[in-house]
């Protein structure tokens, strides 16, 4: 895989998970690299469709949500809403904590305890994360909107919204598994997501390991690369799936 867009490898240490992104054990980051090229593929083909943002943002299966605070800080001037939910109130605890620091009072918070960490116990690493955490500042646009809540996407919704991009990063590997009272969950996801998208101007991610061969019949797959154990998929719904849903 080739990058298109973030072509210059950096060291991202500002987002580092547990440096000023809050981290817990068994909630896995996402490379931050792959993150802002997946985005700006994304935005490139909408921008192409005639969609000019910005845009609306949806992981529902977000986790810490280390992914959409990742694309918050580093594509704020192209979006205009993020939106993360998770079936576990222990994810939405740390997504929550990680997307506050999106906004001016949640990033001042996180300076505050990181200077009291750092004037307790004189560690270096303390004052490394709070100066971090002051470059973070400089990054965020606070008209973004952030959303964050329990669900189930594969469980059916009332009242769906509608989002420019959907990305999902698919459970997989030994610290993430579906919860979900499904016996199918990736159908039953599958069936439901559609309710989120907008007639052919809104694109689905799905990142997947290696051995998920995924290829829904409601979706177009119109990108698709790999890199290191991850495949990426971005599809988009089928007109006639749309209309019908």
């Amino acid at each position: 895989m080739i990058y298109k867009y973030v072509k210059k490898k950096e060291p991202y240490n500002d987002l580092s998970s547990g440096r000023v992104l809050y981290n817990a054990p068994g909630f896995t980051a996402f490379p931050v690299r792959l993150a802002s090229e997946i985005a700006q593929r994304c935005f490139a083909i909408l921008e192409s469709m005639g969609s000019k943002g910005p845009f609306t943002i949806y992981d529902p299966c977000c986790g810490g949500a280390y992914l959409l605070t990742y694309l918050g800080f580093l594509h704020s001037n192209r979006l205009y809403k993020i939106i993360a939910s998770d079936y576990t109130p222990r994810a939405i605890d740390i997504a929550k904590k990680n997307l506050s620091l999106l906004q001016i009072k949640g990033i001042k918070k996180r300076i505050d305890e990181l200077n009291s960490l750092a004037n307790t116990y004189c560690k270096s690493s303390h004052k490394e994360a709070g100066r971090s955490a002051l470059n973070l500042l400089k990054l965020i646009k606070p008209s973004m909107e952030i959303v964050c809540f329990k669900a189930d996407i594969t469980q059916e919704s009332d009242d769906p919204f509608k989002a420019d991009i959907i990305i999902v990063d698919f459970p997989y590997g030994s610290l993430t598994q579906w919860n979900t009272i499904e016996a199918d969950p990736l159908d039953a996801f599958f069936k439901n997501i559609i309710s989120y998208l907008k007639l052919e101007t809104s694109i689905l991610v799905i990142v997947t390991d290696k051995s998920q061969k995924l290829m829904p019949s409601t979706f177009k797959r119109i990108e698709y690369f790999k890199i290191g154990k991850r495949q990426v998929s971005l599809f988009l719904a089928k007109p006639t799936t749309l209309n019908n849903s």
